[in-house]
């Protein structure tokens, strides 16, 4: 009798698979990550012309025979954000002064000393400044104001918004060139530094280590490296210029 049950069962269960009741189960679609969702840039996007409309332009006369032509430079090199400060203090001051009468020379002084500090290239940093600000006249467009000595649109991550604000500029260049560190490298800070960028551990360390790396990140724009290091090469022309000419400046003109 038991083994009679037994057989019954067995067809039973040899019908059933056959029917497909006890098919395999089937395999689980694999899952598909959500895209992510828009990272906010550290500043807005900004036009091609907030900085000039008639940038990198010679002073030649709209009369003469040659078009003007802009200063060029070799976009081939690697652009390192990490570097020797090469253009000094006197010269930057002299630079954006021929733009802006009122740029104070501390300034200039905070990116050559600052950068140096912090093995990050001041010079190029403040031709970031001068794209972020408009010469330090923050016309054009510039969502930031000069008492908050914010030369670089930090915390600017929408059209309305001011950005963050530093007690000196001394801490607002401090804050920009902590904040190329930080896209530039994974080292800690140099040695008795204090944090002064609100947005330092917001950044993915050492994700940008050259100038064309910071666009889409720093700024909205694709060419917002590129025209970093265009306004650097006119800065070079400029200190070849001096230096061809011999001129030098004393510290009673600051």
């Amino acid at each position: 009798m038991r083994w009679t049950r037994l057989l019954s069962l067995l067809i039973a269960a040899t019908m059933l698979a056959g029917s497909g009741a006890y098919a395999a189960p089937r395999k689980k679609k694999p899952r598909i990550a959500k895209p992510l969702r828009k990272i906010h840039t550290d500043t807005i996007a900004i036009p091609d012309h907030i900085v000039f409309d008639d940038f990198g332009e010679s002073d030649a006369s709209a009369d003469s025979a040659e078009p003007a032509t802009a200063t060029t430079v070799d976009f081939t090199s690697d652009g390192s954000i990490m570097g020797p400060t090469e253009i000094d203090a006197e010269t930057m001051w002299l630079f954006v002064i021929q733009r802006n009468a009122d740029f104070p020379f501390e300034i200039a002084q905070a990116f050559y000393d600052v950068g140096r500090k912090y093995g990050i290239r001041g010079d190029v940093a403040l031709c970031q400044s001068i794209l972020e600000t408009g010469w330090f006249l923050y016309t054009g467009g510039t969502a930031v104001r000069p008492d908050q000595h914010n030369y670089c649109g930090l915390g600017v991550t929408r059209k309305g918004l001011r950005g963050h604000s530093f007690k000196s500029p001394e801490q607002g260049v401090t804050a920009q060139i902590q904040h190329l560190y930080a896209y530039a490298c994974r080292k800690r800070l140099p040695r008795g530094e204090d944090m002064i960028d609100p947005r330092f551990t917001l950044v993915s360390r050492g994700t940008a280590p050259t100038w064309h790396d910071l666009n889409g990140r720093w700024a909205a724009n694709s060419n917002y490296g590129t025209h970093i290091l265009q306004l650097y090469a006119d800065l070079c022309a400029f200190s070849a210029s001096r230096c061809q000419n011999g001129k030098t400046y004393s510290d009673s003109t600051h």
